[in-house]
């Protein structure tokens, strides 16, 4: 049975890879942070940036800058 470090260490290992395949970079990454619908993934996998910003932005309250920045950000993360 593995110690709860290995289990928290491995846990964490995940939570990164996912925010590597969901180009969340961690630095930014707030842990209370907005919960994103799966259309604004879908969106943002599809290319489809304004509407990932349109998500974004009516699930987030963000202005319309921060918006564009973090979805740009956030779409660079997955090229």
């Amino acid at each position: 049975m593995d110690s709860v470090e290995e289990r928290i260490a491995r846990l964490e290992r995940q939570v990164a890879d996912l925010q590597r395949h969901l180009g969340i970079d961690p630095a930014l990454a707030d842990p209370q942070g907005p919960f994103l619908p799966p259309e604004f993934y879908q969106a943002l996998e599809r290319g489809k940036t304004i509407l990932a910003i349109k998500i974004y932005r009516e699930a987030t309250g963000a202005s319309l800058l921060e918006a564009k920045n973090t979805v740009e950000t956030m779409a660079r993360g997955r090229r």
